[in-house]
């Protein structure tokens, strides 16, 4: 039987012109790789070399035949180096589910970068609410879903990865729109408009927490719309909203952003990412590992927006 290491022979044979720099190359003796090649002659019943010239050259059926053999060879090659990239996460594929902004942030951020590390890598990005997301790690169409908050889930795996600033959206002729920063006491007697998909209910429980004292209870409106439409209400100016930062990337005219502030520092929101225990995806280990070491540096640049999305003038 010939073997695929057979063909290696005669295509190394044949690339190097002689049986003796061949079989240097292959590190074996030249008895051995001419006997190999020999016998593959009587098996075929045809001469692919011919020895009557000095060195190694090949008949015309050898010719025919090692087109045929390099073609094998190589596709041997790159199967195994498919095989190899798959196996340590460099090839594949990655199902992320999310719900916040991709238009700017650390999501953006992070995909982005890990694509470009890792090229044969297939990003499949799937946007639903958290109920779908949960439901999708649960039915294996998703490896990995990133979620506002660090609450465990039954039954998966999760991980803290990033927070982000808290910020308000007004409207551009909102009187607090002049304001460097805004603490949340100036946001007392305000009407909130927050989406009932995530981040709502971390923010509404946020503005609670922050704004809610006895004989006073913050007016929230809940609606069931996405972020752009409450965006597109907000610049009718009855109402502000509490969005994270990767909101800054949406950009609707007659909307401004202001940072929210506390004591010590940024009001900020935290994000997650959810996983089966038993997810043997490689590439989900191999992103699970770069996440950690992006965030677990001191400082990780966020594509900040422009001057016009901030409603500030540029420094």
């Amino acid at each position: 039987m010939i073997e695929l290491r057979h063909l290696r022979y005669l295509v190394a044979a044949a690339e190097a012109g002689s049986f003796s720099r061949a079989a240097r190359a292959l590190n074996i003796k030249q008895a051995t790789l001419s006997r190999h090649i020999l016998n593959v002659e009587k098996r075929l019943g045809l001469a692919l070399f011919d020895r009557r010239t000095r060195g190694a050259t090949l008949t015309r059926d050898g010719e025919t035949y090692l087109r045929t053999a390099q073609r094998i060879v190589d596709e041997w090659e790159e199967l195994n180096a498919w095989v190899r990239s798959t196996r340590n996460g460099e090839a594949g594929r990655l199902g992320v589910g999310f719900y916040t902004s991709f238009a700017a942030g650390n999501l953006r951020a992070s995909l982005s970068e890990f694509g470009e590390r890792h090229p044969e890598v297939k990003l499949c990005g799937f946007e639903r609410d958290r109920k779908m997301l949960l439901a999708g790690i649960e039915n294996r169409v998703l490896d990995i879903a990133i979620m506002v908050g660090e609450s465990p889930c039954p039954g998966l795996l999760n991980r803290s990865f990033w927070s982000e600033r808290m910020m308000v959206a007004m409207p551009e002729d909102h009187r607090l729109a002049a304001c460097e920063k805004i603490h949340w006491a100036d946001l007392i007697g305000e009407r909130f408009l927050l989406t009932q998909r995530d981040p709502g209910p971390e923010s509404c429980n946020m503005i609670f927490s922050k704004l809610g004292m006895p004989g006073y209870s913050p007016e929230i409106d809940m609606e069931d719309i996405g972020r752009d439409t409450v965006l597109s209400i907000i610049a009718l100016g009855m109402h502000i909203s509490i969005v994270e930062e990767s909101t800054l990337g949406i950009h609707v005219p007659g909307v401004v952003f202001r940072e929210v502030h506390e004591t010590n520092g940024h009001a900020r929101i935290g994000f997650s990412g959810y996983w089966r225990e038993d997810n043997e995806n490689a590439v989900l280990r191999r992103f699970l590992k770069f996440v950690t070491a992006r965030y677990s540096m001191p400082s990780v640049p966020v594509p900040q927006p422009s001057s016009q999305q901030t409603g500030k003038e540029p420094s």
